[in-house]
Parts: structure tokens; C-alpha cells; sequence
């Protein structure tokens, strides 16, 4: 379920994370991935790069789902659809987007196991993504 829902966001052009969840009653509340402000680190020495940025924007999107018992299905209510930021066209590098699914994670394990090269593992990586 939560994978459709990133999928789908995806296709409009932003990533989603979960902001809250409850096991005793099943629901999320998901986000904006840039909702909220940035925090420092409460440390007292000096940032290398104090003159970074955050992707952080205080979006203020924001969802529920909600599992029925009666009928056994998730079902959404968007609380908020406004995004105070542009919306992506591409996720190139992106953090959520960007990572390796299961099946590729499992891949690359038995590669290794399989001994071999590094180089073959990216190799087969970069293919698959491209035949997507």
C-alpha cells in the first residue's frame, strides 16, 4: 500500500514520508518530504559548511490513511494539498527516490557472494535502470 502511494506521488512530482503511525488503530499520517524546518545540531563546535541550505521549506502537504477493518482496505484522505515549493521534474540524485529497491539489494548480495567485481555489480545495475 505504501509503495502505490509513493509511486503515485511520484508521478505528480514529489516524495512522501511517514510522519506518524499506530499499530492498535492502523493509520499513517504521511508528509511532504520537505514539510517542516530545519534543525541545527545541538553541538557547540562550528559547522564546516555553515553556508549549506536544507531542502526543508515548511510544505505544508499532508495525508492520512486509514486501515477498515470491516471491508480489510486502506483508504486516504489528503488533509492538506498545497505545496509551497516547485515540484520535480526529474529525482536524479534524489534521496528517497534514488535508493535500491529489495530485488536489487538481493541481487547485489548475491553477486558479492558470487565474487564478482564491483565494477560488474554497477555494470548490471546501470543496465537494468536503463531498460526501465
Amino acid at each position: 500500500m505504501l509503495n502505490w502511494v509513493r509511486r503515485q506521488v511520484a508521478k505528480v512530482g514529489f516524495t512522501i514520508s511517514i510522519d506518524r503511525s499506530n499499530l492498535i488503530n492502523p493509520m499513517l499520517t504521511l508528509h511532504c518530504e520537505r514539510s517542516g524546518q530545519y534543525k541545527l545540531p545541538k553541538r557547540e563546535k562550528k559547522l564546516k559548511l555553515e553556508d549549506t541550505s536544507s531542502r526543508k521549506c515548511g510544505c505544508l502537504f499532508k495525508m492520512c490513511g486509514y486501515f477498515e477493518k470491516i471491508t480489510n482496505e486502506w483508504w486516504f484522505a489528503i488533509l492538506n494539498g498545497i505545496h509551497n515549493h516547485e515540484l520535480e521534474l526529474r529525482f536524479d540524485g534524489h534521496l528517497f527516490e534514488d535508493r535500491l529497491r529489495e530485488e536489487e539489494k538481493k541481487k547485489v548480495v548475491d553477486m558479492i557472494k558470487s565474487f564478482s567485481l564491483h565494477r560488474n555489480i554497477l555494470m548490471d545495475l546501470k543496465e537494468k535502470i536503463k531498460k526501465v
